[in-house]
């Protein structure tokens, strides 16, 4: 593959590459979908006990906490491209994993193998999106790569929720081979058309030195506490509407439709209004309005009014996850942009560490309930600190 030797390139190749990018994200992303829905319930359906399930999750963001912030080393030292390759292979070897696990314990070594190539693409995508668009269209760029992953999972999820209608007893072990083949021929394309983004004759000349942005310690703590809430949410979700409502596998998975179109195609509109607010306003807001939200949910009389009330929250973090790393990218050099998202990732992998093991305390303990209380909490003392930066807030 020969590298890009001028950083400064033409709107339409760069319109190319993101082309390219996103759907190399579309085919590594196609298991998200069926994941989340499907790993919570396999667990427990191997004897897993609700603190298990959390311990499950938290390997995943464990290895997402180590990882992170030595890839954004990385990324300023070696390049974007081989990072990017490294994560295709391990989606691909963690979806190989999880078609031949049998137990909790295949299923942790699984995870902590998705967790590996969740760390390392995440970072190295929006790094590479920075590295290539104006700060006047970031959040648009950065949704429409959440939009990729969205449809990804979405068309990964339609074909694994089929199987779970026509044979649910092999749908785990065939949807996990359609990954397979799926991420063995992503980490094709990637190999093929993925370009370097960040030349090496480019990083050579430049110092590497690392000083921390204005803004960026509340940018951090606000961060995680917003993936510390949604991390108490999530490895229960589903869980907690299977045993408040009692209904069928082919109706949880109807709960995660709505949410997966606000997810495919709200980031790319509402990016490119949030490009012309403030970042602490807009991420502001969609805290505000995902806290508000949850501590309805153990309120709402029936299946449905729940799923409102979670596509409601799911507006709210739509706003956040593509205004954060706009954020990170506005008030970064970008001689460090790599280091400054790597930073911003360990935040949000503490948060999402702590998470389930908390939620999984206060699920056993206290009940499901309080765990819409404690992540609404969280989520609006983040959306305080984000108003507070408004005044401050400036684009670099």
């Amino acid at each position: 593959m020969t590298e890009i030797a001028n950083p400064v390139s033409s709107a339409a190749a760069d319109t190319a590459r993101l082309r390219n990018l996103r759907r190399s994200l579309f085919l590594i992303s196609s298991p998200a979908v069926f994941i989340t829905f499907a790993l919570p319930l396999q667990a427990e359906d191997l004897g897993a006990t609700a603190f298990e399930i959390g311990v499950l999750y938290s390997l995943f963001t464990a290895a997402v906490f180590l990882v992170r912030p030595l890839t954004g080393i990385g990324l300023d030292a070696v390049g974007r491209r081989p990072f990017f390759l490294v994560a295709a292979f391990f989606y691909l070897s963690a979806n190989v994993l999880y078609a031949l696990s049998d137990s909790v314990i295949g299923l942790y070594v699984a995870r902590m193998l998705q967790g590996f190539g969740f760390a390392i693409i995440t970072i190295t995508a929006v790094t590479m999106v920075a590295d290539m668009v104006r700060p006047a269209v970031r959040s648009a760029a950065m949704g429409a790569n959440i939009g990729a992953q969205t449809r990804g999972g979405m068309a990964g999820g339609f074909i694994a929720f089929t199987l779970v209608g026509v044979a649910p007893t092999l749908a785990w072990t065939v949807s996990f081979g359609i990954f397979s083949a799926v991420s063995l021929g992503a980490l094709v394309f990637v190999w093929r058309v993925i370009p370097e983004t960040r030349p090496a004759t480019q990083r050579d000349s430049q110092e590497h030195d690392f000083k921390t942005p204005p803004q960026y310690a509340s940018i951090l703590v606000i961060i995680f506490l917003a993936a510390f809430a949604a991390a108490l949410i999530q490895p229960f979700y589903l869980i907690y509407l299977r045993a408040r409502f009692d209904v069928e596998l082919y109706m949880l998975a109807t709960a995660f439709l709505p949410m997966g179109v606000a997810w495919a195609v709200l980031p790319g509109i509402l990016g490119r209004v949030a490009d012309r607010f403030s970042r602490a306003a807009v991420m502001a807001l969609g805290l505000f309005l995902a806290g508000l939200c949850y501590p309805l949910a153990p309120l709402a009389g029936g299946f449905f009014p729940v799923i409102g009330v979670f596509l409601a929250a799911a507006i709210g973090a739509v706003l956040v996850e593509m205004t954060k790393n706009a954020w990170v990218a506005d008030i970064s050099d970008e001689n460090a942009l790599g280091r400054a998202f790597g930073l911003a990732a360990l935040s949000a992998g503490g948060g999402a560490a702590l998470g389930p093991i908390a939620g999984g305390v206060i699920y056993d303990v206290y009940g499901p309930d309080y765990l819409f209380y404690g992540a609404g909490a969280a989520l609006c003392a983040s959306a305080v600190i984000a108003a507070a930066l408004h005044p401050s807030a400036k684009r670099t």
